[in-house]
């Protein structure tokens, strides 16, 4: 009868630890093939101006104090429209988009 029930019990602790090293097994793949996170873009480092080129023969469109970003518009004097394509330090690199036809938008 003891030698029944210490076999009993030895069953149960070799199951019970059994289960216990399997379920750690099966998360075990988890922690050591986690996804890896893509590195944070660097910040873009903030000037007190920046020069706005002309992507195609690099002239000189504006010069401005303001923080500029890729995908700002830029509107010149000749009413022509840019949009900020790459930056540089503080050159702004922007590609011509169209003719603005100021006359339109007159009131008559």
């Amino acid at each position: 009868m003891i030698h029944k029930r210490r076999f009993a019990v030895l069953i149960g602790i070799v199951l019970f630890s059994s289960l216990l090293i399997l379920s750690f097994l099966h998360l075990l793949p988890l922690n050591l093939f986690s996804i890896q996170q893509k590195p944070e873009p660097v910040p873009q480092q903030i000037y007190d101006y920046y020069f706005i080129l002309d992507e195609a023969d690099g002239h000189s469109l504006m010069y401005v104090p303001l923080v500029v970003s890729v995908g700002d518009e830029i509107l010149t004097e000749e009413n022509k429209l840019y949009e900020v394509v790459k930056i540089e330090e503080n050159r702004a690199y922007a590609r011509f988009v169209r003719d603005i036809n100021l006359d339109k938008y007159k009131k008559k």
